[in-house]
């Protein structure tokens, strides 16, 4: 028959294993193929890595460091990957991106899983993955350096854990409490997240026993204890200043005591922004959280309480999943949308809830199905093998002239910077120069004795006029690429002693 062949592919991809293996390859196209095409960012992506590059150049893989300094903002997880593939590969832009790209992968087939797990048919399970793949804000944080996407991927795995908790082992709530604590070590008291979404859905489904029992126990005492080494590690090394950094700056101050006015957002800064970027699956994720709203609060039907779990426990499950993670992390004064990533893979299970309702017809299914993944092969394929897809370069002045620095300046000179936005450019120049960078110098004449000193600087044009004006001959600058310059003090001219001189 004609249209055998392809109604054969559509049957096959409605298989619950072709397609997740599919989805696999898929992703994998999309999201790996781009890493390392263009230059990091300067704030996060390139601050973690170099984090990391100098964990592997200092062998100090306990205490992170940036510049020289010891940092304590962050946990260490994630910058151990990153060091761990410095070590394997070298330091490289695609190997600081690798893990992030990779728990996107993972995070993809994951879902599909969990879906299934859920009750999904395997067309809603289909939709949920492929929704989380065409998603923006997941795929831009999959090609950064950055915790985010690792981060989801966790409380992906923490959920499907937690649906094999619920049915009472003993070792998936120990496997909850250790994905828990990872995600601690990696993003502090964000990786809390799927353990307080496990505890609100036991109390939601009234199974207040489990509650208390020794599973939710075992994986607290498992998340403890993956956690507090370093911790304590941390805190008898640096108390101070990790209370300082980790504790007042990083949790209190940006969580709730932020004082510039750009901090300061409306609590529905979330809300709002996704409102303006979650397209275009904002209207399907409202309709499922819509259609989950009728068996989540309504009566009758069997209960969580009895141990079963069906359509209610999984909308009560949707509904709190993206509610208690953007909730919460509304109460915060800083709020950036990818603190909420873990909030996505969610958002894509409600979303598949509503096509799936829309999209009854088997024929129809199959479908939305193969043309989907037919696009989204393409777009993979794309992504591969042709120069489109690659991301912008990130002030490549900038980095033109920390690649000098690397070459140039010896290992023994500092490179400062005069006054500035110091954060604005050091991530970034740190990186990719291999050089620490000195803390900013408000004195002209401080700066110009440090340059007499050996010292190396790095300028924009409005600092070297600042700073240096008429002295560009006697600090003449060696590089400059766009806005920036390397600067160095040129040789001073012979003095000519004669011996009476040092009897006058």
């Amino acid at each position: 028959m004609p249209g055998a062949p392809r109604a054969s592919l559509s049957g096959a991809l409605l298989e619950p294993r072709v397609q997740r293996w599919t989805l696999v390859a898929i992703a994998a196209l999309i999201l790996l193929a781009r890493i390392g095409r263009g230059a990091m960012a300067n704030f996060d992506d390139c601050y973690y890595a170099e984090k990391a590059r100098e964990m592997l150049a200092g062998g100090d893989w306990l205490t992170p460091h940036f510049s020289g300094v010891v940092r304590l903002d962050n946990p260490p997880l994630f910058l151990w990957m990153i060091a761990g593939l410095f070590r394997l590969f070298g330091v490289s832009d695609w190997a600081a991106i690798l893990p992030s790209a990779l728990a996107g992968v993972v995070c993809v087939a994951a879902l599909h899983t969990l879906a299934t797990r859920l009750g999904a048919d395997a067309f809603r399970a289909w939709c949920g993955s492929a929704v989380l793949l065409t998603t923006g804000y997941f795929l831009k944080y999959a090609g950064h350096a950055m915790f985010d996407v690792w981060l989801a991927m966790l409380f992906v795995l923490a959920m499907l854990t937690y649906r094999r908790a619920w049915e009472g082992s003993l070792r998936a709530w120990a496997l909850l409490g250790l994905l828990t604590g990872m995600g601690v070590l990696t993003k502090s008291v964000l990786g809390l997240f799927p353990l307080i979404v496990a505890l609100a859905h036991l109390a939601w489904s009234g199974r207040r026993r489990v509650l208390i029992g020794p599973g939710v126990w075992l994986a607290i005492v498992v998340a403890a204890a993956v956690v507090a080494p370093w911790y304590v590690a941390q805190l008898r090394l640096h108390y101070d200043q990790f209370l300082a950094e980790h504790v007042r700056w990083l949790l209190v101050q940006r969580g709730f005591t932020a004082t510039p006015a750009a901090h300061a957002a409306s609590p529905l800064q979330y809300v709002i922004e996704l409102a303006q970027v979650y397209w275009p699956w904002l209207p399907f994720a409202l309709g499922g959280a819509w259609l989950c709203t009728k068996p989540a609060f309504g009566r009758g039907g069997a209960g969580g309480d009895a141990g079963v779990w069906n359509e209610r426990v999984t909308a009560r499950l949707l509904l709190l999943w993206p509610a208690v993670v953007i909730g919460v992390m509304s109460l915060g004064r800083e709020k950036k949308l990818w603190y909420v990533m873990d909030a996505f893979p969610g958002l894509a299970l409600l979303s598949a809830m509503a096509i799936a309702a829309w999209a009854r017809d088997v024929g129809v299914r199959r479908r939305i199905v193969l043309t989907g993944t037919t696009l989204l092969a393409t777009v993979g394929a794309v992504s591969a093998f042709t120069p489109w897809f690659t991301p912008a370069p990130r002030r490549p002045d900038l980095q033109l002239v920390a690649h000098a620095a690397r070459m140039l300046v010896p290992a023994d000179r500092t490179i400062l910077t005069p006054s500035g936005d110091y954060f604005a450019v050091a991530h970034q120049f740190v990186y990719y120069s291999r050089h620490p960078l000195g803390m900013p110098l408000k004195d002209p004449a401080a700066v110009r004795a440090a340059l007499d000193r050996g010292n190396w600087g790095l300028f924009d044009a409005a600092q070297r006029d600042t700073f240096i004006g008429a002295d560009s001959l006697a600090y003449p600058v060696v590089v400059t690429s766009g806005n920036w310059s390397l600067v160095h003090a040129g040789p001073r001219p012979a003095v000519r002693l004669e011996p009476s001189d040092a009897f006058e």
